[in-house]
């Protein structure tokens, strides 16, 4: 690899406003590529144009490896093809320099990447204007949230039509936006991904103009997503998934343990270089090229049968449907083979049912026609499945026996006399030849599936990574949907023996024996018992067992195989787990295996679909043809696995859940204030919720949440109040042609047996909000105690607090004109901590001096304010810190977003009147105490249901509170009732002078 990066110079103001702020590279390979001139002057790019596009933070330098791999891919391998295929053509790789954005935090910073990214598309394309077929597409690679950004382009009024019709994204969030602390990205990702919908629903399921527009401009677009699987820690798996967006004709989801020849998972930042996966992503995108076309690549069609023959196991559905492309425009199969065959070849019957090399003789010598193997297909209505696996790869029938002992796999018909052509005849007849067998068929040899290598010497391990340097095994399977088209499948054994280690396999079972079912769809025995099922020592080569209960994402599921390996058998067993897009590979099962299921099911907040597809389905392979011995399987669930799995999936629930609790505690404080004019700490407040008179409803009440959320009539109801618009469902279904689910409330649950999960996340977010109580509370003791040994309550004393003198104004009405102005209203939120938290050591330094219950009050009402300030703040750090990002780097263009000063003003006004020393009065009216505590139950309801989806909410829901609480100040001091700390001060100091 040798790198270098060409600033594109002539891409500055004349052609886009943010040009101060981002610039465009293109990647050159060294010593292969050709570079620009010594002088400058740009060079004359030929290639197909690639723009990769880099993730939150991300950097333009991590093209490289993928750039790297597909010109050493095209100039030591593809262009010695051109002879064979001249519409072969190199890749131009194009970089955008973001300076290290925080795409993920910040709504804004999104929409200014993908307008400049429409404007660099429109520069990109011409260089390429005086070329003899002048590119008119791009290829987008988007890393993390650049493949979002890959679709908001598509969206915006500045997208070059046309100009987009394939993007690759690398672990990036279709699903779900992965943070939700600012109101705007939640809005772009909410009109992005109803932009899609439109382009591929009917016409009369939406508006027209969104509708035509949409149509117009993704029919022809491939959208792929790619994601590492559990591996990657900063993203959950499921977020990259495509249901619900694209069509299966327009696109699809795959993990890269599923990937031929990659099969290992991946982190969030190794996909973008890790060497499996560049390789075959660099051989994908060099084989989508056609440069005699005006975009540059082939047809839809053919970019997604190129793409799935490259990406997908083989195994899925998208994957068998792809065997109509045998057929002819009239719907017929095109049979381009005549093969013509001695009955003395089909060796052991002409209805053989299995077939297993080397054998226990081999061949002694060479023989001039191969070993036919006929598998007759039965027409009497049965359903089978024929299965083939091989250590070798099979050969186009024309090249047997050269130089390989590798077969050919047919599927055949018998010829009808129709007088038609062939392009190929094979006759391995003489002329002493009695009786003959004539076929018409297709070679099958190209559409095998790789799958990973299983020998008994092979290291020991599970992971699916293993092998990747060697060899592959060969499958193939075939069901009745294809079988039913033909006679036969045939096999033609290679005149040069097979030679161990090297195995041929193949069988034709019914159906029946090899898809099973292991238990039902429920989970309460899954969870008391467990499933089992056992096996017998002659099974088919394949066997899929599905799994109706294991469809959550938030289990992790025990497999526990029990099986001795006899001698005789040829490679060691092979498991696959397999769930909706994800595949992973389990290998060397030779002795007793305990196996551990991660996948990527059904998932919290994320739309699926409720299908056959969304449970696991395991599928083994053994050489059954020479086992003698049974194998039992036991499913259990992995309870610790799946409680660490919460952490990755409730990541965000850590601010929500926690302000859930600390305004239940906050709601009890003002009931005990209303009744008796007493504030009590907020330790006692603790204490009153974990009394089991409130603590057992409230417990039967996230049980009801978990349980019930899902159902449609609550979600529903629940919606009527939902601030934010995730998206039309029914254009989902639509889509996907079936029903399509999302749940977005509380945890997000589809499985009502884990009613137990709303229990839990209410005494972990205790032990949060308890276990930060006493941080602060001992931080608070060390200050004040550091405080009064250095005599510094004293100088708190002189300086008037509880008085709001002039200096204080001032700096508020700076910070609050500076907001609409310049700054985020983050910024005066951050400072209002700060400031709180002075008054909260001063209050609890004055309240050492003096007891009383006003100034307790204001102490204890101060501190459980801050406590719930700094449960938010983590909400409101993330956009401060892409405004810091943003000044620190000088750029011109403005933060445009977030300037809203009625967003902080009555915090700021309420923290202003804490400082002054105003104590919050108490409600006593009947509208005054509904309201207030109708404000805290519904913030506090919110942060539940909501909080964890709409997290920026949260900001606006304390405003709120603080507004009302101001109200109810401004209402006692135009009564003359305001109390304020100073005052007990006064008389304090008068009393001790009498």
């Amino acid at each position: 690899m040798s790198p270098a990066y060409a600033r594109v110079h002539g891409f500055d103001e004349t052609h886009t406003r943010f040009a101060s702020k981002y610039s465009l590279y293109l990647y050159r390979e060294q010593g292969k590529d050709p570079l620009p001139d010594a002088d400058g002057h740009s060079l004359q790019l030929s290639g197909t144009p690639v723009l990769f596009i880099p993730g939150n933070a991300g950097s333009y330098k991590q093209v490289r490896s993928l750039a790297s791999q597909s010109a050493n891919f095209y100039y030591t391998e593809f262009a010695k093809c051109q002879d064979l295929n001249p519409n072969v053509n190199n890749l131009d790789f194009f970089s955008a320099d973001f300076n290290e954005d925080f795409t993920a935090f910040h709504g804004r910073t999104m929409l200014d990447q993908a307008e400049y990214l429409n404007d660099a598309i429109g520069f990109i394309l011409s260089l390429y204007r005086h070329n003899p077929t002048p590119a008119r597409s791009v290829i987008l690679v988007g890393h993390s949230m650049g493949g979002i950004v890959a679709r908001v382009m598509l969206s915006l009024p500045n997208y070059v039509e046309d100009s987009v019709n394939t993007i690759l994204t690398l672990a990036a969030p279709h699903a779900a936006a992965p943070a939700t602390f600012d109101a705007d990205l939640l809005h772009v990702f909410a009109s992005t991904d109803d932009f899609w919908r439109h382009g591929f629903v009917n016409s009369g399921s939406a508006q027209s103009a969104l509708n035509t527009v949409a149509k117009r401009r993704l029919k022809d677009v491939a959208l792929i997503s790619v994601t590492g699987g559990l591996l990657d820690n900063m993203l959950p798996a499921d977020y990259t998934a495509l249901t619900g967006l694209v069509p299966e004709s327009n696109g699809f989801t795959i993990a890269t343990t599923g990937i031929p020849g990659v099969w290992t998972p991946i982190d969030h930042l190794a996909i973008v270089w890790c060497d499996q996966l560049r390789k075959v992503l660099a051989s994908s995108l060099l084989q989508l090229v056609d440069k005699t076309s005006e975009t540059k690549t082939y047809p839809l069609e053919k970019r997604m049968e190129i793409l799935r023959k490259n990406l997908l196991t083989g195994f899925e559905e998208e994957a068998v449907q792809d065997f109509d492309s045998y057929k002819a425009g009239t719907g017929k199969l095109d049979l381009p083979y005549k093969l013509k065959i001695d009955t003395k070849q089909l060796k052991d019957t002409s209805r053989q049912r299995n077939l297993q090399l080397p054998k226990s003789n081999p061949k002694d010598e060479l023989s001039a026609s191969p070993d036919m193997h006929l598998f007759y297909i039965p027409k009497d209505g049965l359903k089978f499945k024929f299965n083939f696996l091989s250590s070798l790869p099979p050969v186009d029938i024309s090249s047997l026996g050269k130089r390989s002992s590798a077969p050919s796999i047919l599927l055949c018909r018998t010829l009808t006399p129709d007088g038609r052509s062939f392009k190929k005849e094979f006759d391995y007849t003489s002329d002493t030849t009695s009786k003959a067998v004539q076929l018409e068929c297709i070679d099958f040899h190209k559409d095998v599936h790789k799958i990973p290598r299983s020998y008994n010497d092979s290291e020991s391990a599970t992971e699916s990574s293993l092998g990747a340097d060697k060899n592959p095994f060969y499958s193939v399977q075939l069901d009745s949907r294809v079988l039913s088209m033909f006679d036969a499948v045939v096999i033609a054994e290679s005149p040069s023996p097979v030679i161990r280690p090297d195995f041929v396999l193949a069988d034709l079972e019914l159906t029946q024996s090899t898809d099973l079912v292991l238990g039902d769809f429920g989970l309460w025995k899954l969870f008391s018992r467990g499933y089992d099922v056992t096996l017998p020592a002659h099974r088919p080569i394949s066997v899929n067992v599905k799994v109706p209960s294991a469809w959550s994402s938030l289990l992790a599921y025990n497999f526990d195989i029990r099986y001795q390996q006899s001698q005789m058998e040829r490679f060691s067993p092979i498991l696959s787990q397999r769930v909706r897009d994800e595949t992973k590979w389990h290998i060397n099962l030779h002795d007793d295996k305990a196996l551990t299921a991660l996948i990527q099911g059904v998932s919290p907040f994320c739309p699926f679909t409720r299908d056959e597809d969304s449970s696991l389905e395991l599928q083994l392979f053994s050489d059954s043809l020479a086992s003698d011995q049974i194998m039992d399987i036991y499913l259990t669930v992995n309870w610790f696995k799946s409680l660490k799995l919460l952490v990755l999936k409730y990541r965000l629930s850590v601010f929500s859940f926690p302000v859930f609790v600390t305004t239940l505690v906050l709601f009890l404080q003002f009931k005990k204030y209303i009744q008796d004019d007493i504030f009590p700490s907020f330790g006692e407040g603790l204490l009153m919720l974990c009394d089991l008179r409130v603590l057992t409803p409230l417990m039967l009440l996230l049980s009801f949440l978990s349980s019930f959320a899902s159902q449609a009539a609550f979600q529903k109801l629940l919606s009527y109040i939902d601030p934010v618009d995730f998206g039309n469902v029914s254009l989902m279904q639509e889509i996907e042609k079936s029903d399509v689910y999302v749940n977005l409330y509380f945890l997000g649950l589809e499985e009502k047996a884990l009613w137990f999960f709303g229990p839990v996340a209410l005494v972990i977010s205790l032990a949060l909000v308890c276990a930060f109580y006493n941080i602060l509370s001992v931080l608070l003791w060390i200050i004040t105690s550091t405080l009064r040994k250095l005599h510094v309550s004293n100088m708190f004393k002189s300086s008037k607090v509880g008085v709001y003198n002039r200096r204080r104004a001032t700096g508020t009405a700076i910070i609050l004109a500076l907001v609409p102005l310049y700054i985020p209203y983050q910024f005066p939120y951050v400072v209002s901590c700060l400031v709180q938290s002075t008054v909260v050591i001063r209050a609890y330094l004055s309240s050492s001096v003096q007891r009383n219950n006003s100034v307790e009050n204001f102490r204890n009402f101060n501190f459980s304010l801050l406590m719930l300030m700094l449960w938010i703040l983590p909400v409101n750090v993330p956009v401060l810190i892409v405004w810091i990002h943003n000044f620190s780097l000088r750029w011109a263009t403005p933060f445009s977003s977030h300037h809203n000063f009625l967003a902080i003003i009555s915090i700021v006004f309420l923290v202003q009147n804490n400082v002054a020393g105003n104590i919050v009065p108490r409600p006593t009216s009947p509208v005054t105490i509904f309201v207030t505590k109708f404000l805290i139950a519904y913030f506090s309801l919110c942060s539940l249901i909501y909080g964890t989806r709409h997290l920026f909410w949260l900001h606006y829901l304390l405003n709120f509170l603080c507004a009302w609480l101001l109200l109810l100040l401004m209402e006692a001091n135009l009564s003359g009732h305001v109390k304020n700390i100073a005052t007990f001060k006064r008389e304090d100091s008068s009393s001790k002078l009498h």
